[in-house]
């Protein structure tokens, strides 16, 4: 005890006081907290000494952990409860199996620390150059609803839009809103798209005024004196062990979309410098093989082949050299909705097909994979005699969900058993990986720094000497982050940009 630094939300004392990480080993029982399911909201500290110390806990009126000096006597209560709490919640995380996991966990905080100290920086010019641009787009798109709809109006404004959808226009109707008008939301949209030429430009509209307003006008609010923007990495929130971002989230930024990659293409590398970035190639079906030990969804990935074109092969009956590009797509679309649990509905929606077709590629998916279905199968029955899944770290996650009489909050208690060991152990892999290389970068002196982490993906600055360098070790340290009966693949590339990395 004498050599750790015992506290209670470290990160934010850290940011909040301008400290610097101490050399010792921190033990932050919010962290320990998180991990044991003993945390109510991520501030509530008096909640989570409740439940570390049961009838030995008093209340403690203070957030704010102390300085180690001139402490009243409440302060020193409170570190003594820290103390107290930390020996008991050392052998809760031994008994839960999770003691390994509480290292990363706190390793990470002195990595989250510095990230957001770091910060990322940003084309300030081009950023105003792409608002005006968009802005543009936008009012050019106004006109040509109006012109579509016959007349002016709030496009913002569901009752109006209601009004010129489906009375002026006469489209056919959906569903209400609360308020007793037809429904404008996305989905009931995306049930009229080919009716009416004004629907896509809708889609398009609110598109480009979201992106503006959240990702251009938004994210230039939150620009510090010396261009950079700092997130806030949440380490103790998300029920999967996921890190979320906030204030601003720079991790919803669109990816897959071209203005999304021209909203990345606003965040650069200081001059001298490079951004690197990697990200796992498929790493969710990997677990999914490790997890399950599906034969031939391992021989797969251990045969370096494409996996989509092998599943696009049992789908569609057909050898691999045959798959077509929308075949091996649709394979794509369902390998990954199977972890989520998805139904034959749910697919036939997204892939735009009948629902007995749907169930015809799931039920061909498990023929192919059974092991996989067995595997998902027994997450679900796991979670209701236990109420928890495990990761492969053993993080849990747990389901009251499965105690809802509500069969659609039943059915994603379902689901969320199904995806939460893998998303997790992706969660898990990730965190492994960034203090992995956060220590490398610092013990051998690399002028590098972790500056970005959106999900499966990291973005380290360099300097321009060091690029090949960091390449190599960046792609090195995930790929052997854990091993699995599978490879593990990072995929890593240089640019000046962030949309450069995409």
């Amino acid at each position: 005890c004498r050599n750790t630094f015992v506290t209670w939300d470290f990160k934010r004392q850290l940011r909040k006081n301008g400290l610097s990480s101490p050399a010792r080993a921190v033990f932050d029982v919010m962290i320990a907290s998180y991990l044991l399911n003993e945390l109510g909201r991520a501030d509530d500290i008096n909640f989570a000494l409740r439940a570390s110390l049961g009838d030995a806990y008093q209340p403690y009126e203070d957030n704010d952990l102390p300085l180690l000096k001139d402490l009243n006597a409440e302060r020193k209560r409170l570190c003594l409860l820290l103390l107290q709490s930390m020996e008991l919640q050392t052998d809760r995380l031994d008994d839960r199996g999770v003691s390994s996991l509480a290292q990363v966990e706190m390793g990470l905080v002195n990595v989250l620390a510095d990230m957001e100290h770091a910060g990322v920086l940003v084309d300030i010019e081009a950023l105003e150059t792409e608002s005006s641009s968009m802005l543009e787009e936008i009012e050019s798109l106004e006109r040509s609803i109006y012109l579509e709809a016959g007349k002016e109006f709030n496009i913002n404004s569901p009752q109006q839009l209601s009004e010129v959808l489906y009375e002026d226009l006469g489209l056919p109707t959906g569903r209400k809103s609360s308020s007793g008008q037809f429904s404008t939301a996305a989905d009931e949209l995306e049930r009229l798209r080919g009716f009416h030429p004004i629907i896509d430009s809708i889609f398009e509209y609110r598109e480009l005024t979201k992106l503006r307003g959240t990702f251009l006008e938004g994210l230039k609010k939150e620009i510090d004196s010396d261009g950079r923007i700092r997130t806030t990495y949440n380490q103790a929130l998300t029920t999967t062990g996921r890190l979320s971002s906030s204030n601003p989230n720079l991790q919803n930024i669109p990816i897959r979309t071209d203005r999304g990659k021209r909203i990345r293409e606003l965040f650069i590398a200081s001059p001298g410098y490079v951004l690197i970035g990697a990200d796992y190639s498929q790493i969710e079906l990997r677990l999914l093989a490790h997890l399950s030990g599906d034969k031939n969804l391992s021989d797969a990935f251990n045969e370096g082949r494409d996996v989509h074109r092998v599943t696009a092969s049992a789908l569609f009956g057909k050898s691999e050299q045959d798959i077509t590009a929308h075949e091996r797509s649709v394979a794509k679309t369902v390998n990954f909705s199977i972890t989520y649990g998805i139904s034959d509905f749910g697919l036939s929606r997204d892939l735009g097909i009948p629902i007995s077709h749907a169930r015809r590629l799931i039920n061909r998916y498990h023929d192919k994979y059974p092991q996989v279905d067995a595997w998902l199968n027994l997450q679900g029955e796991v979670a209701k005699e236990q109420g928890y899944v495990e990761t492969l770290f053993h993080r849990r996650r747990y389901l009251p969900e499965l105690q809802s009489q509500n069969r659609n909050l039943y059915n994603f208690g379902i689901r969320a058993a199904m995806n939460a060991p893998v998303q997790g152990t992706a969660a898990d892999l990730i965190k492994i990986a960034m203090v992995n290389i956060s220590r490398l970068l610092k013990n051998n002196k690399i002028e590098a720094r972790l500056i970005l982490q959106v999900h499966d993906e990291l973005i380290i600055e360099a300097s321009e000497k060091d690029k090949d360098c960091v390449i190599s070790l960046l792609r090195e340290v995930m790929e052997q982050a854990m091993e699995l009966s599978v490879p593990l693949i990072a995929d890593a590339k240089a640019g000046y940009t962030w949309g450069e990395l995409s």
